[in-house]
């Protein structure tokens, strides 16, 4: 059989299968060929350059900002919503939060266990952008201290929230964020209420983080979990620029404090790090120091940002 013979198969197999839709197996019958063999001419007409398959981008999709983000810090993946310089703050976390329900949609397996930084209005945004359906998770478990002069309206619903529409348990941490001492941290952590949600850290194979700059935002403000001014001071001059469930790192992703410093009650740098998965949630121009400094750290393996920050990351 000749070049020109082959390339006149392939080409009709092609044209059956790409244009008039035809399925492998009637291919196979309708030219009394094997189903391997169509198979193989269907890979060939790719290879030889008969069928030249073009991806068409839509404006509003980044997937080469999202590759260069990717390579740059190796990361699993990078997920850019679309958003301009000028755009409200709550309009890009909605378009974050959307981008994370489809993510944990899509990705769900039900012997997941999923930790959650639960003061997060990111976070919060995702979870608002759920709906109910046949998902289904292991647990949903708190990952930082809900209790605070908001915790039950806050952080414990949304974490109870986002169980309800995983169709699952879900494990509240029983204390403050940040203890008033480091002597109150050890107290709490010496009991079981405390200890039992802790060691399920472990056990998560998602964490779903936001990723928060040195100044605490008004979520959190008002929540009553946040550092006075003192130490905000400390945190600024040891170089801090953002934070993973409020343990601070600087620009390379070192924590700042100490573990007989820090009275936070939260799933730590290092765990965050050794978690299968950690989805970071975050955007807005002033969080771009910190999002770098958590990606240097590699606390992170998929981050969902927004366009602008994304072109500053790089």
């Amino acid at each position: 059989m000749s070049r020109q013979d082959e390339q006149r198969l392939l080409v009709k197999i092609a044209t059956l299968y790409y244009l008039e839709g035809y399925k492998q197996s009637d291919i196979a019958k309708t030219m009394s060929l094997s189903q391997s063999f169509v198979s193989r001419a269907i890979n060939r007409s790719i290879k030889e350059g008969v069928v030249k398959i073009s991806v068409v981008q839509p404006e509003n999709m980044f997937i080469n900002l999202e590759k260069a983000i990717q390579k740059k810090y190796v990361i699993d993946q990078a997920i850019v919503v679309d958003s301009d310089e000028h755009q409200d703050e709550a309009m890009v976390k909605r378009a974050i939060g959307s981008a994370a329900a489809h993510y944990l949609e899509t990705r769900l397996r039900a012997n997941d266990l999923i930790g959650i930084s639960s003061w997060s209005s990111t976070i919060r945004a995702m979870v608002d952008q759920m709906y109910s359906q046949k998902l289904k998770a292991s647990g949903v478990i708190q990952l930082l201290g809900g209790v605070g002069a908001n915790g039950n309206v806050q952080a414990t619903i949304l974490t109870q929230t986002l169980a309800e529409l995983l169709n699952c348990p879900s494990w509240l941490l029983p204390s403050q964020s940040i203890e008033r001492s480091v002597d109150d941290k050890k107290r709490l952590l010496s009991s079981n209420e405390v200890t039992d949600v802790i060691k399920k850290f472990d056990d998560v194979n998602m964490a779903i983080v936001g990723i928060g700059h040195l100044l605490p935002s008004q979520f959190l403000r008002n929540s009553g979990n946040y550092y006075d001014q003192e130490m905000l001071d400390t945190l600024a001059k040891r170089g801090a620029v953002g934070d993973l469930c409020l343990h601070y790192f600087d620009q390379k992703g070192k924590p700042v404090l100490r573990e007989d410093e820090d009275p936070v009650i939260g799933m730590a740098l290092e765990k965050i790090r050794n978690c299968p998965q950690v989805v970071a949630l975050a955007g807005g121009g002033d969080k771009v120091e910190a999002i770098k400094g958590a990606l240097c750290g590699q606390y992170i393996d998929v981050l969902i940002t927004d366009r602008v920050t994304a072109k500053q990351l790089l």
